[in-house]
């Protein structure tokens, strides 16, 4: 027999039998589909397998220092390639500027060697 449940109900479902598997309890479903009740199945089993693990004492300020250190290494990249892309926009630049009074220079030659 299938029965439909709302999306709301199945959040609902979902979230009770989650607190009952974080708290170690037992969870007593209401009439389910199949397909909830499989996944509720699959949940307990996976909840079954885990095995709470700490990490070592040193672990967490190494963790914080490797963390630091990369923040530092990314900024450095950022500055570099900022600096590298300023150097870039001004050559390009410093060539249109050249460009522009190249072509300047050259119609004003023209324009005067027509007149005189």
């Amino acid at each position: 027999m299938k029965r439909t449940m709302d999306k709301r109900s199945i959040e609902d479902v979902l979230a009770a039998h989650a607190d009952a598997l974080n708290k170690r309890g037992q969870f007593a479903p209401p009439a389910l589909p199949e397909e909830i009740g499989a996944l509720l199945a699959v949940a307990e089993l996976v909840q079954e397998t885990l095995v709470p693990v700490q990490p070592r004492p040193s672990f967490v300020p190494s963790l914080g220092k490797r963390l630091l250190v990369r923040t530092r290494q990314g900024r450095k990249a950022l500055t570099a390639r900022t600096r590298r892309a300023a150097l870039v926009g001004a050559a390009v630049l410093g060539s249109l500027l050249s460009l522009a009074s190249a072509v300047g220079i050259l119609v004003y030659m023209l324009r005067h060697r027509v007149r005189g």
